[in-house]
């Protein structure tokens, strides 16, 4: 699925500054690619472990893994719309006024 362009007066509606906001979006994008590569790379041990394929299955089991790459939706729309369901949101720390 391809990315979704977004009307910055849209992102501006959510947040007052748009910058943070893309790179609250962009972090997410990337904190949920991490994820996916990880859980990737779990399930391709496992199946190497179970099973082992000859060149035919091996070039027929990677163009099913380009496949079902295609189908996944890209993490930075999955990081747009979490954004603007509001369940995004940037964490300041708390100024102290102790001087040390």
């Amino acid at each position: 699925m391809a990315i979704k362009t977004i009307d910055l007066r849209k992102l501006k509606g959510v947040s007052p500054n748009i910058y943070e906001a893309c790179l609250l979006i962009a972090a997410r994008a990337r904190q949920i690619n991490s994820k996916r590569i990880e859980e990737r790379k779990e399930k391709e041990m496992a199946d190497n472990v179970r099973d082992y394929f000859d060149e035919n299955d091996l070039y027929d089991h990677e163009l099913i893994k380009e496949l079902k790459f295609e189908k996944e939706i890209n993490p930075t729309v999955i990081a747009q719309d979490e954004f603007f369901e509001g369940k995004i949101k940037a964490i300041y720390p708390k100024e102290s006024n102790e001087i040390k």
